[in-house]
């Protein structure tokens, strides 16, 4: 949550040791960051969250509000407040208690899991209009793609198999605790990723080192369990999967118009995340980039090989026959070349084997993010790295 859709922090901010200050800043600090922010406007907060929470830079905003780092005068520990726009102007989309619920929601049946953001509390609407409020945890101050153009600015090295691995493993862990509780995320991307870092101690507790963390954030238009959702899902959908994901991360099954869908969504944005991690992650073109979704739809059969989505059981309850049959035509024959971008010198054989399984075109057959957990690639890394 703390992360969201424009990138907002610079390499110099990003570089400080440790943000998680377990004890309010000095006095000094505290007057810039309120100098800060007042000189970006900002809606006011509604009476008990300006009361308990100092607002302090702004971490991001998407379509439906902002979020802001904040101090809890409480708990005395810097937190992230989400404000979900009550009304429709300066930029935001109106958000009702349906959409105010479905977030709190997602986020409550992931509580506790290390690779999703925490929930800590929620302020809803007094009247059901208005603006409304999702405090969770502080994590990091970048996003991931924020993070990837700071590598690039800073010409740091390239991802290697051991980072994007440790980054995967996290991110299939929250996934896989998601897909467990009942939750689609749907809309799995680098900008709802956040970034990072915590102790790494020895078995008798001495600080050794610090290790990069991953956390899944941004549960805006997730799907919560049936029996924590506000109203039912519709029956045969409701048109919201194919928006729901921007095109470079939406699977497959999705630019066809399914509305019979499940977690595996989620983990083909996941092998996409892997894939561009893989490619160079310099905060440049998504992996499957292209300025339409037909454009981006071919370069992810061109690449991945169309032999599973033709083949595909439920391409007849989503595609006229004559459309299907052009598609088999134009594709079907299409192989893929995703070997040919990822050698064995840039992606180990096991590797390689999680890449394929989470970037197959025919859903039924690509791993779920228990399933991809389970293989060699993918167990607890051992190499300690900084964050920066």
């Amino acid at each position: 949550m703390a992360a969201v859709s424009a990138p907002v922090h610079g390499g110099a901010a990003a570089q400080q040791a440790h943000e998680e200050e377990l004890e309010e800043p000095p006095e000094e600090n505290k007057t810039l960051a309120a100098a800060a922010a007042a000189a970006a406007p900002c809606s006011p907060w509604s009476p008990a969250v300006a009361e308990r929470y100092d607002r302090r830079e702004k971490l991001g905003q998407g379509m439906f509000g902002d979020v802001y780092k904040a101090w809890d005068r409480v708990e005395r520990r810097f937190v992230a407040v989400k404000r979900l726009a009550g009304r429709t102007g300066g930029g935001f989309v109106e958000t009702g208690p349906h959409d105010f619920s479905r977030q709190a929601a997602s986020l409550a049946a992931c509580r506790g899991h290390p690779s999703v953001v925490e929930l800590l509390a929620t302020y809803a609407a007094g009247d059901g209009h208005g603006d409304s409020y999702l405090v969770t945890e502080y994590a990091g101050p970048l996003n991931l793609r924020d993070y990837m153009e700071l590598r690039r600015r800073e010409r740091l090295p390239r991802f290697d198999e051991g980072e994007v691995r440790d980054a995967m493993r996290q991110l299939l862990a929250g996934a896989a605790r998601a897909h467990a509780a009942g939750v689609l995320h749907r809309c799995v991307a680098p900008e709802n990723v956040v970034v990072g870092q915590e102790d790494v101690a020895d078995a008798g507790g001495e600080r050794v080192g610090r290790r990069r963390v991953y956390r899944i954030c941004g549960f805006g238009v997730s799907e919560p369990p049936p029996a924590l959702a506000a109203a039912p899902r519709a029956e045969g959908g409701d048109g919201s999967g194919m928006l729901a994901s921007p095109s470079p991360y939406r699977a497959p099954e999705l630019f066809l118009g399914s509305e019979e869908y499940d977690g595996r969504v989620d983990t083909w944005a996941l092998g996409c995340i892997m894939a561009e991690l893989l490619a160079g992650g310099t905060g440049g073109a998504p992996f499957f980039g292209g300025e339409l979704d037909a454009e981006v739809f071919e370069k992810m059969l061109r690449v991945v090989g169309a032999g599973g989505i033709v083949k595909w059981p439920g391409m007849k309850k989503v595609v006229a026959r004559d459309k299907a049959e052009g598609l088999r035509e134009k594709y079907g024959r299409d192989r893929g070349c995703l070997r040919e971008v990822f050698p064995e010198e840039v992606l180990s054989p096991a590797g390689f084997e999680v890449l394929e399984g989470l970037l197959r075109s025919n859903p039924d057959r690509r791993l779920t993010a228990a399933a991809a957990l389970r293989k060699s690639l993918l167990p607890p890394a051992t190499k300690d790295r900084s964050l920066f």
